[in-house]
Protein backbone atom coordinates (compact mmCIF):
# COMPACT_ATOMS: atom_id res chain seq x y z
CA UNK A 1 0.00 0.00 0.00
CA UNK A 2 1.56 3.38 -1.27
CA UNK A 3 2.73 5.30 1.82
CA UNK A 4 1.06 9.17 2.17
CA UNK A 5 1.76 11.73 -0.16
CA UNK A 6 1.90 9.43 -3.12
CA UNK A 7 -0.09 10.99 -5.75
CA UNK A 8 -3.87 10.37 -5.95
CA UNK A 9 -5.77 9.17 -8.86
CA UNK A 10 -7.43 12.32 -9.15
CA UNK A 11 -4.29 14.15 -10.05
CA UNK A 12 -2.69 11.19 -11.73
CA UNK A 13 -2.27 13.48 -14.72
CA UNK A 14 -1.15 16.31 -13.45
CA UNK A 15 1.10 14.43 -10.87
CA UNK A 16 2.81 12.62 -13.70
CA UNK A 17 4.32 15.94 -15.00
CA UNK A 18 5.86 17.02 -11.78
CA UNK A 19 6.63 13.56 -9.43
CA UNK A 20 9.39 11.38 -10.49
CA UNK A 21 8.74 8.01 -9.97
CA UNK A 22 11.71 4.91 -10.12
CA UNK A 23 12.07 3.97 -14.02
CA UNK A 24 12.30 0.68 -12.18
CA UNK A 25 13.18 -1.24 -9.41
CA UNK A 26 15.89 0.52 -7.14
CA UNK A 27 18.54 -1.45 -4.54
CA UNK A 28 20.01 0.17 -1.51
CA UNK A 29 22.76 -1.82 0.54
CA UNK A 30 22.92 0.79 4.09
CA UNK A 31 25.66 0.26 6.10
CA UNK A 32 25.26 0.88 9.73
CA UNK A 33 27.03 0.75 12.84
CA UNK A 34 26.26 2.82 16.12
CA UNK A 35 27.54 3.09 19.76
CA UNK A 36 30.81 2.88 19.16
CA UNK A 37 32.48 4.75 21.62
CA UNK A 38 35.49 5.64 21.25
CA UNK A 39 36.52 1.98 20.38
CA UNK A 40 39.30 3.52 17.85
CA UNK A 41 41.42 -0.02 18.55
CA UNK A 42 40.32 -3.43 18.22
CA UNK A 43 38.87 -4.57 21.59
CA UNK A 44 38.37 -8.03 23.41
CA UNK A 45 35.79 -10.24 22.73
CA UNK A 46 33.73 -8.59 25.84
CA UNK A 47 34.78 -4.99 24.01
CA UNK A 48 37.25 -4.00 26.37
CA UNK A 49 41.15 -3.50 25.28
CA UNK A 50 42.65 -6.08 23.77
CA UNK A 51 45.60 -7.27 24.67
CA UNK A 52 48.87 -8.20 22.80
CA UNK A 53 48.08 -11.98 23.77
CA UNK A 54 44.46 -11.76 22.29
CA UNK A 55 45.99 -9.92 19.43
CA UNK A 56 48.78 -12.83 18.28
CA UNK A 57 46.07 -15.27 18.64
CA UNK A 58 43.86 -13.39 15.97
CA UNK A 59 41.26 -12.95 19.49
CA UNK A 60 40.16 -9.54 18.99
CA UNK A 61 37.64 -7.46 17.07
CA UNK A 62 36.03 -4.33 15.54
CA UNK A 63 38.05 -1.26 16.03
CA UNK A 64 38.10 1.70 13.06
CA UNK A 65 40.47 0.23 10.63
CA UNK A 66 38.61 -2.89 10.45
CA UNK A 67 35.37 -0.98 10.51
CA UNK A 68 37.15 1.03 7.09
CA UNK A 69 37.90 -2.29 5.21
CA UNK A 70 34.48 -3.53 5.98
CA UNK A 71 32.84 -0.07 4.20
CA UNK A 72 35.25 -0.40 1.84
CA UNK A 73 34.57 -3.54 1.04
CA UNK A 74 30.64 -3.28 1.14
CA UNK A 75 30.88 -0.33 -0.71
CA UNK A 76 33.17 -2.23 -4.12
CA UNK A 77 30.33 -5.10 -3.75
CA UNK A 78 27.19 -3.56 -3.95
CA UNK A 79 28.62 -1.23 -7.43
CA UNK A 80 30.13 -4.33 -8.98
CA UNK A 81 26.11 -5.71 -8.13
CA UNK A 82 24.92 -2.77 -9.44
CA UNK A 83 23.69 -1.50 -6.22
CA UNK A 84 23.92 2.28 -4.47
CA UNK A 85 25.07 2.46 -0.63
CA UNK A 86 25.04 4.77 2.19
CA UNK A 87 27.60 4.48 5.16
CA UNK A 88 25.69 5.69 8.41
CA UNK A 89 26.79 6.03 12.11
CA UNK A 90 23.70 6.12 14.49
CA UNK A 91 24.90 8.29 17.26
CA UNK A 92 27.78 7.57 20.48
CA UNK A 93 30.79 7.69 18.90
CA UNK A 94 32.04 9.99 22.22
CA UNK A 95 33.20 8.22 25.44
CA UNK A 96 34.28 5.24 26.33
CA UNK A 97 37.99 4.88 25.92
CA UNK A 98 41.48 6.39 27.05
CA UNK A 99 42.02 7.82 24.05
CA UNK A 100 38.54 9.87 24.41
CA UNK A 101 39.68 10.85 27.75
CA UNK A 102 42.89 12.45 26.46
CA UNK A 103 42.08 14.24 23.05
CA UNK A 104 38.23 14.15 22.91
CA UNK A 105 36.45 15.61 20.00
CA UNK A 106 39.82 15.57 18.07
CA UNK A 107 40.40 12.59 17.57
CA UNK A 108 36.80 11.64 17.32
CA UNK A 109 36.44 13.86 13.78
CA UNK A 110 40.10 12.86 12.83
CA UNK A 111 39.25 9.06 12.58
CA UNK A 112 36.11 9.26 11.83
CA UNK A 113 36.26 11.65 8.83
CA UNK A 114 38.58 8.81 7.85
CA UNK A 115 35.88 6.57 7.68
CA UNK A 116 33.74 8.61 5.66
CA UNK A 117 30.88 7.94 6.63
CA UNK A 118 27.45 9.60 4.31
CA UNK A 119 25.91 10.85 7.58
CA UNK A 120 26.07 10.64 11.24
CA UNK A 121 22.98 11.32 13.71
CA UNK A 122 23.93 12.55 17.63
CA UNK A 123 23.99 10.48 20.31
CA UNK A 124 23.46 11.37 23.76
CA UNK A 125 27.00 11.11 24.87
CA UNK A 126 27.99 13.39 22.28
CA UNK A 127 26.94 16.06 24.40
CA UNK A 128 28.75 14.70 27.32
CA UNK A 129 31.46 17.71 27.88
CA UNK A 130 28.85 20.20 27.08
CA UNK A 131 28.11 22.43 24.11
CA UNK A 132 31.59 23.39 24.29
CA UNK A 133 32.88 20.53 23.09
CA UNK A 134 30.34 19.50 20.75
CA UNK A 135 30.77 22.53 18.14
CA UNK A 136 34.25 22.21 17.09
CA UNK A 137 33.19 18.28 16.65
CA UNK A 138 30.39 19.41 14.64
CA UNK A 139 33.01 22.25 12.39
CA UNK A 140 35.57 19.81 11.73
CA UNK A 141 33.36 16.76 11.09
CA UNK A 142 33.30 16.35 6.74
CA UNK A 143 30.13 14.30 6.92
CA UNK A 144 26.33 15.61 8.14
CA UNK A 145 25.16 15.25 11.73
CA UNK A 146 21.60 15.31 11.78
CA UNK A 147 18.91 15.26 14.43
CA UNK A 148 16.14 16.40 13.75
CA UNK A 149 14.14 17.25 16.95
CA UNK A 150 16.43 20.19 18.62
CA UNK A 151 15.18 23.28 19.62
CA UNK A 152 18.10 25.35 20.09
CA UNK A 153 16.70 28.74 20.41
CA UNK A 154 18.52 28.92 23.79
CA UNK A 155 22.07 27.46 22.98
CA UNK A 156 22.51 28.95 19.36
CA UNK A 157 26.07 28.08 19.45
CA UNK A 158 24.90 24.83 17.61
CA UNK A 159 23.41 26.59 15.04
CA UNK A 160 26.39 24.70 12.57
CA UNK A 161 25.84 24.40 8.87
CA UNK A 162 26.82 20.78 9.21
CA UNK A 163 24.45 20.05 11.94
CA UNK A 164 21.03 19.39 10.08
CA UNK A 165 17.47 18.00 10.42
CA UNK A 166 18.10 15.47 7.53
CA UNK A 167 20.11 15.11 4.32
CA UNK A 168 19.02 14.37 0.84
CA UNK A 169 21.33 11.99 -1.11
CA UNK A 170 21.09 11.86 -4.95
CA UNK A 171 22.25 8.27 -5.93
CA UNK A 172 22.02 7.31 -9.59
CA UNK A 173 18.91 10.06 -9.79
CA UNK A 174 17.02 8.42 -7.00
CA UNK A 175 16.49 10.86 -3.87
CA UNK A 176 17.15 9.57 -0.64
CA UNK A 177 16.18 11.73 2.32
CA UNK A 178 17.85 10.73 5.94
CA UNK A 179 16.39 12.04 8.54
CA UNK A 180 18.11 12.40 12.13
CA UNK A 181 16.31 12.12 15.82
CA UNK A 182 18.40 11.66 18.95
CA UNK A 183 16.79 10.77 22.35
CA UNK A 184 15.33 13.28 24.34
CA UNK A 185 16.61 11.39 27.45
CA UNK A 186 19.92 13.47 26.86
CA UNK A 187 18.62 16.40 28.92
CA UNK A 188 18.99 13.97 31.84
CA UNK A 189 21.79 11.94 31.37
CA UNK A 190 24.18 14.10 29.44
CA UNK A 191 25.60 17.73 29.54
CA UNK A 192 23.43 19.84 26.37
CA UNK A 193 23.22 23.11 28.53
CA UNK A 194 20.00 25.01 26.86
CA UNK A 195 19.10 22.61 23.98
CA UNK A 196 15.06 21.42 24.84
CA UNK A 197 14.71 18.32 22.97
CA UNK A 198 11.06 17.23 20.96
CA UNK A 199 9.35 14.40 20.35
CA UNK A 200 11.15 11.99 17.73
CA UNK A 201 7.90 11.27 15.75
CA UNK A 202 6.08 14.11 15.91
CA UNK A 203 9.72 16.09 14.66
CA UNK A 204 10.38 13.47 11.98
CA UNK A 205 6.56 13.48 10.89
CA UNK A 206 7.07 17.35 10.24
CA UNK A 207 10.99 17.36 8.60
CA UNK A 208 9.45 14.47 5.61
CA UNK A 209 6.67 17.17 5.17
CA UNK A 210 9.26 19.97 4.88
CA UNK A 211 11.30 18.01 2.80
CA UNK A 212 8.34 16.51 0.72
CA UNK A 213 7.21 20.33 -0.11
CA UNK A 214 10.92 21.56 -1.04
CA UNK A 215 11.98 18.37 -3.29
CA UNK A 216 8.97 16.26 -4.17
CA UNK A 217 11.16 14.37 -6.08
CA UNK A 218 12.10 12.62 -3.46
CA UNK A 219 10.85 8.90 -2.84
CA UNK A 220 12.81 7.00 -0.17
CA UNK A 221 12.75 8.32 3.43
CA UNK A 222 15.56 6.76 6.04
CA UNK A 223 15.44 7.75 9.49
CA UNK A 224 18.62 7.71 11.68
CA UNK A 225 18.81 8.36 14.87
CA UNK A 226 19.15 7.28 18.72
CA UNK A 227 16.32 6.97 20.74
CA UNK A 228 16.67 3.11 21.20
CA UNK A 229 15.07 -0.03 19.84
CA UNK A 230 11.71 0.82 21.46
CA UNK A 231 11.19 4.28 19.97
CA UNK A 232 13.07 2.97 16.11
CA UNK A 233 9.88 0.94 16.44
CA UNK A 234 7.76 3.81 17.35
CA UNK A 235 9.05 5.47 14.80
CA UNK A 236 8.69 3.36 12.03
CA UNK A 237 5.07 2.54 13.29
CA UNK A 238 4.07 6.19 13.55
CA UNK A 239 5.57 8.12 10.77
CA UNK A 240 3.94 7.31 7.42
CA UNK A 241 6.36 8.36 4.86
CA UNK A 242 9.49 6.37 6.64
CA UNK A 243 10.96 3.45 4.39
CA UNK A 244 13.45 1.89 7.38
CA UNK A 245 15.16 3.10 10.44
CA UNK A 246 18.40 2.51 11.25
CA UNK A 247 18.91 3.22 15.42
CA UNK A 248 21.29 3.05 18.04
CA UNK A 249 21.34 3.76 22.04
CA UNK A 250 20.58 0.20 23.19
CA UNK A 251 22.91 -1.51 21.76
CA UNK A 252 20.53 -4.16 20.61
CA UNK A 253 21.54 -6.96 19.17
CA UNK A 254 19.61 -8.33 15.95
CA UNK A 255 20.46 -11.18 13.96
CA UNK A 256 19.32 -13.58 11.84
CA UNK A 257 20.31 -17.33 11.72
CA UNK A 258 22.68 -19.24 14.39
CA UNK A 259 24.43 -15.94 16.62
CA UNK A 260 28.05 -15.84 15.17
CA UNK A 261 30.13 -15.05 18.62
CA UNK A 262 28.63 -14.59 22.05
CA UNK A 263 25.67 -11.91 21.96
CA UNK A 264 22.51 -13.36 22.20
CA UNK A 265 20.20 -12.00 19.58
CA UNK A 266 17.33 -9.76 20.77
CA UNK A 267 15.65 -9.98 17.74
CA UNK A 268 15.79 -11.12 13.76
CA UNK A 269 17.44 -8.61 11.30
CA UNK A 270 15.82 -6.76 9.98
CA UNK A 271 12.77 -6.53 12.61
CA UNK A 272 9.50 -5.36 10.51
CA UNK A 273 7.04 -2.92 12.09
CA UNK A 274 3.75 -2.76 10.16
CA UNK A 275 1.68 0.41 9.98
CA UNK A 276 -1.90 1.06 10.04
CA UNK A 277 -1.86 1.02 6.27
CA UNK A 278 -0.39 -2.33 5.87
CA UNK A 279 3.42 -1.34 5.14
CA UNK A 280 5.95 -2.95 6.66
CA UNK A 281 8.80 -1.09 7.80
CA UNK A 282 12.41 -2.53 8.48
CA UNK A 283 14.05 -1.63 11.64
CA UNK A 284 17.87 -2.81 12.32
CA UNK A 285 20.56 -1.56 15.20
CA UNK A 286 24.29 -3.25 15.40
CA UNK A 287 24.66 -3.89 18.88
CA UNK A 288 28.02 -1.91 19.92
CA UNK A 289 31.64 -1.18 20.53
CA UNK A 290 32.58 -1.68 16.33
CA UNK A 291 32.36 -5.28 17.49
CA UNK A 292 29.52 -6.04 14.18
CA UNK A 293 28.99 -3.42 11.20
CA UNK A 294 25.24 -3.92 9.71
CA UNK A 295 24.05 -4.26 6.43
CA UNK A 296 20.90 -4.34 5.17
CA UNK A 297 20.03 -5.00 1.65
CA UNK A 298 16.65 -2.93 0.41
CA UNK A 299 15.11 -2.71 -3.22
CA UNK A 300 12.48 -0.68 -4.04
CA UNK A 301 9.58 -0.85 -6.46
CA UNK A 302 8.54 2.29 -9.30
CA UNK A 303 6.98 3.73 -6.07
CA UNK A 304 9.59 4.20 -3.35
CA UNK A 305 7.93 1.53 -1.60
CA UNK A 306 9.94 -1.31 0.03
CA UNK A 307 9.41 -4.89 -1.60
CA UNK A 308 12.60 -6.62 -0.01
CA UNK A 309 14.71 -6.40 2.95
CA UNK A 310 17.61 -8.57 4.10
CA UNK A 311 21.05 -8.68 5.32
CA UNK A 312 22.63 -9.35 8.89
CA UNK A 313 25.16 -7.60 10.98
CA UNK A 314 28.61 -8.59 10.02
CA UNK A 315 31.04 -9.57 13.06
CA UNK A 316 34.01 -7.99 12.51
CA UNK A 317 36.60 -10.52 13.77
CA UNK A 318 40.25 -11.31 12.73
CA UNK A 319 38.67 -12.66 9.14
CA UNK A 320 38.18 -8.35 8.24
CA UNK A 321 41.45 -6.54 7.33
CA UNK A 322 42.55 -3.44 9.13
CA UNK A 323 42.44 -0.60 7.28
CA UNK A 324 46.47 0.19 6.78
CA UNK A 325 46.41 3.91 6.46
CA UNK A 326 44.02 4.69 9.84
CA UNK A 327 46.27 2.31 11.54
CA UNK A 328 49.05 4.22 10.80
CA UNK A 329 47.00 7.30 12.15
CA UNK A 330 45.78 5.97 15.07
CA UNK A 331 49.78 4.82 16.20
CA UNK A 332 50.09 8.64 15.77
CA UNK A 333 47.83 9.22 18.60
CA UNK A 334 48.89 6.05 20.60
CA UNK A 335 52.79 7.36 20.86
CA UNK A 336 51.25 9.76 23.90
CA UNK A 337 49.30 7.71 25.90
CA UNK A 338 50.82 3.98 25.65
CA UNK A 339 52.89 4.67 29.03
CA UNK A 340 49.51 5.18 30.82
CA UNK A 341 47.70 2.76 29.35
CA UNK A 342 49.82 0.08 30.13
CA UNK A 343 50.27 0.86 33.57
CA UNK A 344 49.10 -2.24 36.00
CA UNK A 345 46.67 -0.81 38.70
CA UNK A 346 45.88 -4.45 39.85
CA UNK A 347 45.19 -8.19 39.13
CA UNK A 348 41.46 -9.94 39.04
CA UNK A 349 40.77 -13.72 39.44
CA UNK A 350 37.28 -13.21 38.06
CA UNK A 351 35.66 -11.69 34.95
CA UNK A 352 34.84 -8.15 36.04
CA UNK A 353 31.12 -7.87 34.78
CA UNK A 354 30.18 -4.91 33.09
CA UNK A 355 27.47 -5.58 30.33
CA UNK A 356 25.15 -2.75 29.78
CA UNK A 357 22.67 -5.72 29.78
CA UNK A 358 23.54 -6.74 33.21
CA UNK A 359 24.90 -3.84 35.31
CA UNK A 360 21.79 -1.63 33.89
CA UNK A 361 19.30 -4.52 34.33
CA UNK A 362 20.33 -6.29 38.00
CA UNK A 363 23.16 -6.64 40.29
CA UNK A 364 26.85 -7.03 38.24
CA UNK A 365 29.71 -7.98 40.39
CA UNK A 366 31.93 -4.59 38.80
CA UNK A 367 29.17 -2.67 40.06
CA UNK A 368 29.54 -4.11 43.70
CA UNK A 369 33.13 -3.75 43.17
CA UNK A 370 32.97 -0.14 42.37
CA UNK A 371 30.60 0.85 45.07
CA UNK A 372 32.69 -1.53 47.30
CA UNK A 373 35.40 0.69 46.31
CA UNK A 374 34.14 4.07 47.42
CA UNK A 375 33.30 2.97 50.94
CA UNK A 376 36.59 1.52 51.21
CA UNK A 377 37.88 5.37 50.40
CA UNK A 378 35.74 6.83 53.21
CA UNK A 379 36.35 4.24 55.82
CA UNK A 380 39.74 4.43 55.81
CA UNK A 381 39.26 8.50 55.40
CA UNK A 382 37.11 8.09 58.76
CA UNK A 383 40.19 6.33 60.62
CA UNK A 384 42.69 9.04 59.49
CA UNK A 385 39.56 11.38 60.98
CA UNK A 386 39.87 9.81 64.18
CA UNK A 387 35.41 9.14 63.86
CA UNK A 388 33.68 7.21 65.94
CA UNK A 389 32.05 3.68 64.49
CA UNK A 390 33.76 2.06 61.45
CA UNK A 391 32.43 4.73 58.86
CA UNK A 392 30.53 7.92 58.68
CA UNK A 393 29.67 6.90 54.99
CA UNK A 394 28.44 3.27 55.00
CA UNK A 395 25.94 3.61 51.42
CA UNK A 396 27.44 4.35 48.23
CA UNK A 397 25.38 4.18 44.57
CA UNK A 398 26.56 4.30 41.04
CA UNK A 399 24.22 3.96 38.15
CA UNK A 400 24.70 0.89 35.79
CA UNK A 401 25.17 3.20 32.65
CA UNK A 402 28.32 4.51 33.79
CA UNK A 403 29.91 1.41 33.82
CA UNK A 404 31.07 1.06 30.31
CA UNK A 405 32.93 -2.32 29.62
CA UNK A 406 34.11 -5.24 31.12
CA UNK A 407 37.43 -6.36 32.37
CA UNK A 408 38.16 -10.11 31.10
CA UNK A 409 40.35 -12.41 33.40
CA UNK A 410 41.10 -14.50 30.62
CA UNK A 411 42.65 -11.20 28.02
CA UNK A 412 46.07 -10.73 30.02
CA UNK A 413 46.38 -13.29 32.88
CA UNK A 414 43.92 -11.42 35.20
CA UNK A 415 46.46 -8.20 34.65
CA UNK A 416 44.05 -4.77 35.45
CA UNK A 417 45.23 -1.59 33.45
CA UNK A 418 44.98 1.82 33.78
CA UNK A 419 43.52 1.53 29.83
CA UNK A 420 40.72 -1.24 31.67
CA UNK A 421 40.02 1.38 34.24
CA UNK A 422 39.37 3.66 32.20
CA UNK A 423 37.51 1.64 29.63
CA UNK A 424 35.14 0.92 32.29
CA UNK A 425 34.95 4.29 34.15
CA UNK A 426 35.61 6.78 31.10
CA UNK A 427 33.76 9.92 32.50
CA UNK A 428 36.14 10.79 35.45
CA UNK A 429 33.53 11.75 38.08
CA UNK A 430 34.12 13.67 41.16
CA UNK A 431 32.69 12.03 44.11
CA UNK A 432 29.94 13.42 46.56
CA UNK A 433 29.41 12.92 49.82
CA UNK A 434 25.66 13.72 50.74
CA UNK A 435 23.12 13.80 53.15
CA UNK A 436 19.72 11.80 52.72
CA UNK A 437 16.37 11.21 54.75
CA UNK A 438 15.17 7.50 54.76
CA UNK A 439 12.46 8.75 52.59
CA UNK A 440 14.91 10.61 50.06
CA UNK A 441 16.67 7.25 49.80
CA UNK A 442 13.92 5.20 49.26
CA UNK A 443 12.85 7.35 46.46
CA UNK A 444 15.72 6.95 44.99
CA UNK A 445 15.63 3.11 45.23
CA UNK A 446 11.94 3.51 43.52
CA UNK A 447 13.46 5.69 40.65
CA UNK A 448 15.96 3.33 40.00
CA UNK A 449 13.19 0.77 38.82
CA UNK A 450 10.53 3.11 37.67
CA UNK A 451 9.47 1.79 34.31
CA UNK A 452 11.85 -0.92 34.18
CA UNK A 453 12.02 -2.99 31.46
CA UNK A 454 14.69 -5.76 31.44
CA UNK A 455 14.64 -5.59 27.55
CA UNK A 456 15.48 -1.24 27.42
CA UNK A 457 18.73 -1.63 29.63
CA UNK A 458 18.29 2.17 31.32
CA UNK A 459 21.32 3.69 32.70
CA UNK A 460 19.57 4.94 35.69
CA UNK A 461 19.25 1.38 37.53
CA UNK A 462 21.38 1.55 40.67
CA UNK A 463 24.43 -0.53 41.63
CA UNK A 464 24.96 -0.09 45.28
CA UNK A 465 27.31 -0.97 48.49
CA UNK A 466 25.47 -0.43 51.51
CA UNK A 467 21.98 -1.75 51.09
CA UNK A 468 19.94 -4.76 50.42
CA UNK A 469 16.83 -4.33 48.32
CA UNK A 470 14.10 -5.92 47.22
CA UNK A 471 11.66 -4.86 44.14
CA UNK A 472 8.26 -6.04 43.12
CA UNK A 473 7.97 -5.45 39.48
CA UNK A 474 4.34 -6.21 39.40
CA UNK A 475 3.77 -3.26 41.76
CA UNK A 476 2.97 0.58 40.47
CA UNK A 477 6.22 2.59 40.04
CA UNK A 478 6.90 4.33 43.52
CA UNK A 479 5.87 1.61 45.22
CA UNK A 480 8.06 -1.18 44.17
CA UNK A 481 10.31 -1.67 46.89
CA UNK A 482 9.06 -3.91 49.17
CA UNK A 483 12.11 -4.25 51.40
CA UNK A 484 15.29 -1.97 51.99
CA UNK A 485 17.85 -2.49 54.16
CA UNK A 486 20.71 -0.32 54.70
CA UNK A 487 24.09 -0.85 56.65
CA UNK A 488 24.41 1.23 60.00
CA UNK A 489 28.40 3.55 60.16
CA UNK A 490 28.38 3.57 63.65
CA UNK A 491 28.07 -0.14 64.89
CA UNK A 492 31.12 -2.18 66.28
CA UNK A 493 30.02 -5.01 64.13
CA UNK A 494 27.88 -3.43 60.53
CA UNK A 495 24.45 -4.96 60.30
CA UNK A 496 21.34 -4.13 58.15
CA UNK A 497 18.68 -2.29 59.36
CA UNK A 498 15.52 -0.84 57.74
CA UNK A 499 15.19 1.95 56.10
CA UNK A 500 13.71 4.84 58.59
CA UNK A 501 11.88 7.01 56.09
CA UNK A 502 13.02 9.95 59.34
CA UNK A 503 16.39 9.18 59.68
CA UNK A 504 19.70 10.85 58.12
CA UNK A 505 21.87 8.27 56.11
CA UNK A 506 25.55 9.67 54.46
CA UNK A 507 25.50 8.13 50.90
CA UNK A 508 28.86 8.86 48.10
CA UNK A 509 28.06 8.85 44.73
CA UNK A 510 29.51 10.55 41.57
CA UNK A 511 28.93 14.45 40.75
CA UNK A 512 26.52 13.15 37.72
CA UNK A 513 24.25 11.71 40.00
CA UNK A 514 24.62 13.96 42.71
CA UNK A 515 23.57 16.79 40.43
CA UNK A 516 20.62 15.17 39.02
CA UNK A 517 21.83 12.54 36.28
CA UNK A 518 19.53 9.88 34.63
CA UNK A 519 17.16 12.38 36.11
CA UNK A 520 17.38 11.61 40.36
CA UNK A 521 15.56 14.63 41.19
CA UNK A 522 15.78 14.26 44.85
CA UNK A 523 19.46 13.81 44.35
CA UNK A 524 19.64 17.20 42.54
CA UNK A 525 17.46 18.80 45.53
CA UNK A 526 19.55 17.61 48.28
CA UNK A 527 23.16 18.52 46.33
CA UNK A 528 25.27 21.24 47.83
CA UNK A 529 28.55 22.22 45.95
CA UNK A 530 30.27 22.03 49.27
CA UNK A 531 29.82 18.63 49.62
CA UNK A 532 31.79 17.77 46.26
CA UNK A 533 35.14 16.12 46.93
CA UNK A 534 38.35 16.89 45.57
CA UNK A 535 39.15 13.00 44.38
CA UNK A 536 37.57 11.25 41.62
CA UNK A 537 35.76 7.98 40.77
CA UNK A 538 38.52 6.13 38.82
CA UNK A 539 41.05 7.87 41.39
CA UNK A 540 39.20 5.64 43.96
CA UNK A 541 38.49 2.45 41.67
CA UNK A 542 42.42 2.68 41.06
CA UNK A 543 43.45 2.89 44.73
CA UNK A 544 41.73 0.32 45.49
CA UNK A 545 42.24 -2.32 42.81
CA UNK A 546 46.03 -2.15 44.21
CA UNK A 547 45.24 -2.20 48.11
CA UNK A 548 42.84 -4.97 47.21
CA UNK A 549 44.46 -7.12 43.90
CA UNK A 550 43.86 -9.90 43.12
CA UNK A 551 40.10 -9.58 43.36
CA UNK A 552 37.09 -11.73 42.83
CA UNK A 553 33.91 -9.80 43.09
CA UNK A 554 30.83 -11.90 43.04
CA UNK A 555 27.07 -11.29 42.89
CA UNK A 556 26.02 -11.03 46.88
CA UNK A 557 22.32 -10.92 46.49
CA UNK A 558 22.42 -6.97 47.05
CA UNK A 559 19.23 -6.60 44.54
CA UNK A 560 16.56 -9.19 44.58
CA UNK A 561 13.16 -9.33 42.42
CA UNK A 562 10.14 -11.05 43.66
CA UNK A 563 7.92 -12.02 40.79
CA UNK A 564 10.27 -11.54 38.42
CA UNK A 565 9.36 -10.34 34.94
CA UNK A 566 11.95 -11.99 32.31
CA UNK A 567 12.81 -10.11 29.41
CA UNK A 568 11.51 -10.30 25.96
CA UNK A 569 15.31 -11.16 24.60
CA UNK A 570 15.08 -14.34 26.95
CA UNK A 571 11.47 -15.15 25.63
CA UNK A 572 12.37 -15.15 22.78
CA UNK A 573 15.16 -17.33 23.14
CA UNK A 574 12.95 -19.64 25.32
CA UNK A 575 10.73 -19.81 22.31
CA UNK A 576 13.68 -20.91 20.10
CA UNK A 577 15.17 -23.61 22.44
CA UNK A 578 11.24 -25.29 23.44
CA UNK A 579 10.68 -27.26 20.61
CA UNK A 580 14.19 -28.49 20.35
CA UNK A 581 13.55 -29.69 24.46
CA UNK A 582 10.34 -30.82 23.78
CA UNK A 583 11.69 -33.12 21.06
CA UNK A 584 14.56 -34.42 23.22
CA UNK A 585 12.15 -35.14 26.39
CA UNK A 586 9.86 -37.34 24.08
CA UNK A 587 12.82 -38.98 22.58
CA UNK A 588 14.51 -39.48 26.31
CA UNK A 589 10.91 -40.88 27.59
CA UNK A 590 10.70 -43.15 24.79
CA UNK A 591 11.18 -46.66 26.15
Amino acid sequence: MAKSGKVTAVLACVAMLSVTTLADTFKLLIVHTNDMHSRFEQTSKSSGVCSEQEAAKNQCFGGFPRVSEAVTLARARSKMENTQSLFLIAGDIYQGTLFYTIYKWKIVAKLTNMLRPDAMSLGNHEFDDGVKSLVPFINNATFPILASNLDLRKEQDLYRPNLKNSVVFDLGGVKVAVIGYVTPDTKFISQAGEVEFLDEVESIKAEAERIKEREPDVRIFIALGHSGFEMDQKIAAGVPDIDAVVGGHTNTFLYSGSKPDSEDPEGIYPTFVTQESGRRIPVVQAYAYTKYLGQLSLEFDSQGEVIHAVGNPLLLDHNVEQDPFILEELNKWKKNISLMADEEIGRTKVLLDGDTKHCRVHECNLGNFITDAYIDYMARLHKLNYGKGWTDTPISIQNGGSIRASIDVSSKGGKVTMADLMAVLPFINNMVRMSLKGSDLLEVLEWSVFDYNADEHKGKFLQYSGLRVEYDLHKPNGKRVVRALARCGECRVPIYEPIDPNKSYYVITTAFLAKGGDDFKVLKQNYRSQHEMDITDTDMVKEYFRRRSPVYPGVEGRTKFVNHIESAASIMRSSILMPFIISLATVLSTP
